[in-house]
């Protein structure tokens, strides 16, 4: 299970990051889903140039790292219902500038969509709904309550079977710039 130092790691790795998401997809079908061309993309690392997103695989599964406000605002939302036809997919908010918005998406519907620090506040479908799904993760509802970023992370983890590491942060990935 992720540790307290892990997270700080991450946090630390991740900072300036406006939204993570992991899901089931394969590379391919995550460039499918956003509507991504071949030639909006380029081999790059974590933090290798100028790009608004980075698609890269992890375990079994694929991670999103949205590094601009407008992939967060026009492109992951609406991809989110298709990434989720392919397995489970968890999205969130990661930014200290913005809400910490969690989503959490399977067999292509949204099942839960709730603030992070404040789950009472425009819960989706409902504040109970939000609180069963929150029980039933790996992270449970004392780690949601104390430290809801790591309990994103243990949940994405065990979704994947594999957590984002050193090697992960410098190997080569998708990288991804949206036309204007």
């Amino acid at each position: 299970m992720i540790d307290e130092s892990y997270s700080r790691w991450f946090n630390q790795q991740t900072n300036g990051v406006f939204n993570l998401t992991w899901c089931s997809a394969t590379t391919t079908d995550v460039l499918a889903a956003y509507g991504i061309s071949a030639e909006n993309t380029e081999a790059m690392r974590f933090w290798g140039g100028d790009i608004d997103m980075l698609v890269g695989r992890l375990g079994n599964g694929t991670v999103i790292v949205d590094f601009s406000i407008d992939s967060l605002t026009s492109h992951t939302p609406g991809a989110l219902p298709t990434l989720a036809q392919h397995g489970p997919c968890l999205s969130a908010a990661w930014c200290n500038e913005i809400p910490a918005i969690v989503s959490y998406y399977a067999q292509g519907a949204r099942v839960v969509r709730f603030d992070a620090s404040f789950r009472d506040w425009y819960p989706d479908p409902d504040l109970a709904a939000v609180e069963e799904w929150i029980a039933a993760t790996p992270a449970g509802t004392e780690i949601w309550d104390s430290r809801w970023d790591r309990a994103i992370l243990i949940t994405a983890e065990a979704m994947l079977q594999a957590a984002v590491d050193d090697e992960w942060m410098i190997a080569t990935h998708i990288g991804v710039t949206f036309p204007e």
